[in-house]
Formats: structure tokens, sequence, C-alpha cells
């Protein structure tokens, strides 16, 4: 037993050693803790994370976790003299001591000693642990080793019960696993080097939300707040920039190869380019792009934000000494201001069908498109102008008047100076009555490619009076089509263009029941009436139109 028992001693001692080195600090390692983060409402955010070069770093900083960076994003540095060689991931293969925390790794933990095992019938067996057989594709065995007087038996883990080990019990296992490196090698520097990243990862975004409270005599108090979600990375006493308005990632669909993310790399890449993600509160603007350069080749490529101020058409508000672990949410007041507005009162009357397409409608589409074009409602909007020192960004608005709620709407984004319709609830007390009349059908009106064509004329009227206690000012809208005609009390007509007649087909249930033919576009147009009209209280008006489309 003594040339086995000095195997089982010098393969411990062998164990032990290998955890020592396993445990022993490296004087390379880091964290790169977050310095500041540019956060975008469309859930990206741009990372700055930086330390000084430790002295006894050797030239090399390892950083134990990988980013996941939108493709082309990723840019390691080095500041004070220091010049950055390279940034190199890969995956290695670490020891840890863990706790044992079933049969198999108690096993594990204890191989050598002798120990009674007790299986499912109540029988023991006595022996010297021997380990579990391990694999190095396939895993751990399913057995354990036992060797007894009459020799090495395989005894099943799940028939186990219990185990008594003679001594010492062991209580931790050493374990092996793959972990994710990256690796910063730069060569000189001085006292004040430091080294860095900066990238571009998806995980972290802000949510804007307004509080307006309307005195009724045309000034809004207004309480701007943040509320930022963070699933991506912990950051404390870090600089955050809170950006309205979002930049175009060309490639946010895509993972930048140092991430090691090939799996999700390669599903991405067979996505289709230029897909759109769009987001209800994004403020998705052709115009509104961001560029991070750093100010001289030696700088530390920290984002160009700084107070609040405008970069590239998007504006931003700084906090400072914000700590946010990931998984956590946080609001906080941005600031408070005041606005001018009006209360107008807005009308759209729906865009409504030819008669031929209804006739060819089953009973339950008839129904449905009677539901859709009822009586609409006039709406109570506030239009305020911008009269503050920073845009007004997409966002739910609560609306309260004298500290009482009225209603929550949806803030439009305004620039400084410009101004925007909040929409906060129906007017229930502006009465509103739509007509529509056929007034001549003319067969033969035209011919084209040997086809005639009818021409179908049509008259509109919109009632209105006015049941509140006060005047009202009155926006009303109606779109048809065809080809506008005639406008009566002083209102303007104009055609539209297909891009306006795209924007109202998507939000028109429907367009997309009928084939439209592929002379319609031919004859036929998009017509708009618009009025401004004042009603006293009590007052009625009626407003009248005309317009025509050709059918075959």
């Amino acid at each position: 037993m003594r040339p086995i028992a000095l195997l089982v001693t010098l393969s411990l001692s062998l164990i032990s050693c290998a955890l020592g080195r396993a445990q022993a600090p490296d004087s390379a390692s880091a964290v790169l803790p977050v310095r500041e983060v540019t956060v975008f409402k469309d859930g990206h955010a741009y990372v700055l994370r930086e330390q000084p070069l430790a002295s006894d770093a050797d030239g090399r900083v390892v950083l134990d976790e990988l980013p996941v960076p939108v493709l082309g994003t990723f840019w390691p540095y080095a500041t004070g003299g220091a010049r950055l060689v390279h940034a190199k991931a890969g995956r290695e293969e670490v020891a840890s001591e863990v706790d044992a925390l079933d049969l198999r790794q108690v096993i594990e933990a204890n191989a050598g000693k002798r120990a009674r095992l007790r299986d499912a019938h109540g029988d023991d067996q006595v022996g010297i642990l021997r380990g579990v057989p391990k694999h190095p594709q396939n895993g751990s065995a399913s057995f354990v080793l036992l060797e007894g007087e009459q020799g090495t038996r395989a005894v099943p883990l799940d028939a186990l019960r219990w185990i008594e080990v003679e001594g010492g019990l062991a209580r931790k296992v050493v374990e092996k696993r793959l972990r994710e490196r990256l690796e910063l090698r730069v060569e000189g520097g001085g006292a004040d080097a430091k080294v860095g990243v900066v990238y571009v990862q998806h995980g972290l975004r802000w949510i804007p939300s307004y509080k307006l409270d309307i005195d009724g005599t045309g000034v809004a108090r207004v309480q701007l707040e943040a509320a930022l979600q963070n699933d991506l990375i912990d950051f404390v006493d870090a600089t955050v920039h809170l950006v309205v308005g979002v930049p175009a990632f060309e490639f946010k669909e895509l993972v930048d190869p140092i991430s090691l993310q090939a799996e999700l790399a390669r599903v991405a890449a067979q996505m289709e380019f230029g897909q759109n993600f769009s987001n209800r509160l994004s403020n998705s603007l052709m115009t509104q792009s961001a560029g991070f350069v750093p100010s001289d080749a030696a700088s530390s490529r920290e984002s160009e934000v700084a107070g609040s101020e405008a970069a590239e058409d998007l504006f931003v508000f700084t906090l400072k000494r914000i700590t946010l672990r990931k998984g956590e949410r946080m609001v906080l007041p941005l600031r408070e201001f005041t606005l001018s507005y009006k209360d107008v009162y807005t009308l759209d009357v729906p865009l409504s069908p030819p008669m031929e397409m209804r006739a060819q409608l089953q009973s339950e589409r008839v129904m449905e498109l009677a539901r859709a074009l009822a009586s609409p409602k006039a709406m109570h909007v506030l239009r305020l102008r911008n009269d503050s020192d920073a845009p007004l960004t997409t966002a739910p608005a609560l609306v309260l008047s004298k500290g009482r709620v009225l209603a929550q709407g949806r803030m439009h984004y305004a620039s400084i100076g410009a101004e925007t319709d909040l929409v906060i609830n129906p007017a229930i007390d502006v009465f509103v009555k739509v007509d529509e009349s056929e007034v001549a059908r003319v067969p033969d009106a035209e011919r084209w490619n040997n086809e005639s064509y009818g021409r179908i004329e049509l008259s509109g009227i919109v009632e209105l009076r006015n049941g509140k206690s006060a005047p009202i000012e009155l926006e009303v809208r109606r779109r048809v089509l065809g080809m506008a005609d005639t406008i009566l009390q002083g209102g303007e007509r104009r055609q539209l263009d297909l891009v306006a007649l795209w924007g109202e087909s998507r939000a028109t249930a429907w367009w997309d029941w009928w084939n439209w033919p592929y002379w319609w576009f031919h004859f036929n147009g998009f017509g708009e009436f618009r009025w401004n009209v004042k009603l006293d209280s009590g007052a009625s008006t009626r407003l009248e139109c005309g317009w025509h489309y050709f059918w075959r």
C-alpha cells in the first residue's frame, strides 16, 4: 500500500499546485472600469472603459470578460506616451476551487481516501475512492471506481444514497472551465499612461418622460425625467450622456469578431442587410447621425459630448457620478422649464374607399369599414412652442391642469423654436357629422389603352357645432381618393403626392383589402381639403367640398 499511498499523495500535491497557480493573482488582470457611457434611446450605448497602466503589468492588461460590440466600433487605445501593440481575444482553460455540491463532486474532492458507500438497497461497500473517470470530450462517467481488497469495482453513481469518508472530508473540488480573455499589449508609457477601449454595444437605453401642468392661460410647466435601463455592464461614478436622437449604426445587426461570438455573428450575417428595426420612441431622423472622433492621435478617444450641447444634430444631457449595476433601473430628473401653448381642436375625416370597391366587400368587411368611417371625433390638442434651450424628444407625456390629471399623450420631436402638437383628449362637446354623396356619373368620359372610363363626381359635407362654453379654433382636414375640385367656406385644396398617400394607406385598415388596378393612378390622385374655423359657444358651421375619380 505504500506505493499507492505515495502516488495518491503525489497526485493530491500536483492538484494543489495546479490550484495554487490558478488562484495566483495575475498582476496584469484588470476590470477596465467604465468612465463614460453615451446612451441612445434605441438601446445602443457608446462605452468608454479606461484605467492607468500598472507599473508591474509588463505591458499587458488582461480583461476576463469580452464585450459584444457592433461591427467596426471596437477601438482599443493607449495614452501618456504608451503605444498600443495589439488587442487579442481568446479562450483559455482555467482551474478554480468550487464547493462540492453533489455526490460526484464529493467523490472527486476526496479521491484517494478510504470511504464507505451505501446503495439504494442498503448495502455497504468499503474501499479507496479512485474518482470518476473523465473523457476530454464526452465528460464524466456515470460510475465511481472503488478499490477494495478483492479488486476495483465500478459503482453506479445513481445507485448511491450516501458516502462516509474516513478522516477529514474535503469539501472543495478543482473545476476546469474555458474563460474568454481580452489582452491589451502596450509598449512604453510614463507614470500617467492609461489604457482602455471604446465600443458601441446594445443593452443600455434611456426612456424620457414628460409631465406638463397647464395653467389654462397658455403657460405649461414642464418636467423631464429619464429612466435608465441597464442590461449591459456595471458602472460606478461614471459620466452618463443621454442623447436626444439616434445615430445611424450601419452595421448594428453584425457583431465584431473581437467578441468571439461566432454563432451570433454567423446568424447576423445571414440576416437581410439593412433591415429596419424601428423604435417607436427613437426619433430616427435621416439628419441625425453621430461620429466619435478623438481630439488628437494621443487622446483617449473620449466621446465629444459635454454639458448639454448639440453635436451632429444630436442633443446631449450629461449626468455626473452615476452608479448603476447591470440589471438595475434608475429614474433621474433632468430639468424643469416652461413652454407656451395654445388650445387647438383638430378634426381628421378618415379616408374612405370608392363606392365600387365597397360593393365588392363581404358583409363582415362592410361592418368593419362602417365602424372605421363612423363620425370622427374632434381632438383637443396642445400646440406647444419650444421656448426652451433643448429639443423636445418623442416621449410619453402626462398632462395635468392645475395639478389634476387630464390625460397622457405622446410628445413629438421639436427643435428649439419649433412647434409640436400634443394630442390629449377627444373634444366631446364638439359635435361632428360627416356626409358624402354622389353628384353625377358621366359614362365614357375618358379613353385610354382602348378602354373606356367613367367619371364619378362626389360632394362632401362636414357639419360642426361648438357645445363648449367658450369659443374654439378648429382645424379640419379631409383627404379623398381622386382629384380635388371645389372647396367652400374659405378652405384650401391641394393634390398630394404618392409619399403622402403611402403614409395614409399604411394607417388605413381597408387599403390592402383590394388589389388596386394598374389604371387607377393613371387617372386618379390623392386630394386634401383644409379649413381653419373659429366657432363661438353654441355656433355651428357647414364645410363643403367636391372631388371626382375615374372608374372602369
